[in-house]
């Protein structure tokens, strides 16, 4: 059971496999404050997007489904922006 757990961890972990999650792996901050934002930014993106997406997947024909999907998240990086943008100014700089 715990060779099952471990796995997810290092074997299977995208980070370290595919390297699709590396960009927000990468962010460094020097306040943890900033840190938990982009945490917070991330995960919101992440989790929005996956349940926009899930929703909309029957309606999305296949020849457009791949770009549809980028619009998605774009849109969701674009909202998180602004709002950081809107209430920690001093922070995207």
């Amino acid at each position: 059971m715990i060779r099952e757990f471990t796995k997810g961890l290092f074997k299977e972990n995208p980070i370290f496999v595919v390297l699709l999650g590396l960009c927000p792996a990468l962010g460094v901050s020097t306040k943890v404050i900033n840190a938990l934002g982009m945490g917070a930014g991330t995960l919101f993106v992440l989790v929005g997007s996956n349940i926009f997406v899930s929703l909309l997947k029957g309606f999305i024909p296949e020849k457009v489904r791949i770009p549809a999907y980028i619009v998605i998240i774009a849109s969701f990086v674009t909202i998180v922006e602004m709002v950081m943008q809107a209430y920690a100014p001093g922070s995207l700089q």
